[in-house]
């Protein structure tokens, strides 16, 4: 028997001898998040409670991302080329407007009078705030600078298909508004927002609509019928 016996008793070791098979990755996350639990509600109350608001409105970060990228945005406008319409105390304070963005196909139904914020077309990294006065077709005469050398675009401009001329309101245009009257007309691709209120100062607080506006006489808008310079 002992020829026999001797095979099986070595089956019985290699059986005995192999490694045991891994857990698998749903026994290691089980696991894990045991162990968490576990941890978690070992916690004292001052620490568990604190702990549990800041889960629970991490878990709501990918819909305010959402929100805030592609619906609505709140921005604070520094600077002052849209005053007095923006910012009108940047003389005497501070303090800043924050208004309202809406992003949601912002590009799509510009009108004029619009105030927008779009990437800056000469420093991409830069947002900027300004008022639409003039759509595609329409026939632009640049603002002449209240002092220094004249801007850079000279003479009527017609603006391109899929472009806007946006411009500052600071009168003169001799602070701060760098617009279409240095860089020519702006890319609708660039546009990023509409704004729509100012929501601080509370004392300021107010809807903005393009209907508020009193239009430009230095812009000829495009009639019924005309033509339209397309840039290929």
């Amino acid at each position: 028997m002992r020829p026999l016996l001797r095979p099986l008793t070595h089956h019985l070791h290699h059986l005995r001898s192999r490694p045991r098979p891994l857990p698998s990755l749903f026994q290691k996350t089980n696991h894990a998040l045991t162990r968490l639990h576990t941890s978690y509600a070992s916690l004292p109350p001052l620490i568990r409670l604190p702990l549990s608001t800041f889960l629970t409105l991490l878990s709501y970060a990918p819909i305010l991302w959402f929100l805030q990228t592609h619906i609505l945005q709140l921005m604070l406008v520094t600077g002052p080329s849209m005053y007095p319409f923006l910012n009108p105390d940047i003389d005497t304070s501070l303090r800043k407007d924050a208004v309202l963005v809406r992003m949601w196909r912002a590009a799509e139904d510009v009108r004029r009078g619009d105030v927008v914020v779009f990437r800056s077309p000469v420093h991409p990294g830069t947002l900027a705030v300004k008022r639409v006065v003039a759509l595609e077709g329409d026939s632009v005469v640049p603002a002449p600078p209240s002092s220094g050398p004249p801007y850079p675009v000279r003479g009527e401009q017609e603006v391109s298909l899929g472009h806007v001329w946006v411009e500052g309101e600071y009168p003169g245009h001799s602070r701060g508004s760098y617009d279409s009257n240095s860089y020519g007309a702006v890319s609708r691709s660039l546009i990023l927002g509409k704004v729509i209120a100012v929501v601080w100062p509370w004392s300021r607080r107010s809807w903005i609509s393009a209907d508020d506006w009193r239009g430009n006489d230095r812009v000829r808008e495009r009639r019924l019928g005309e033509g339209m310079h397309i840039v290929v």
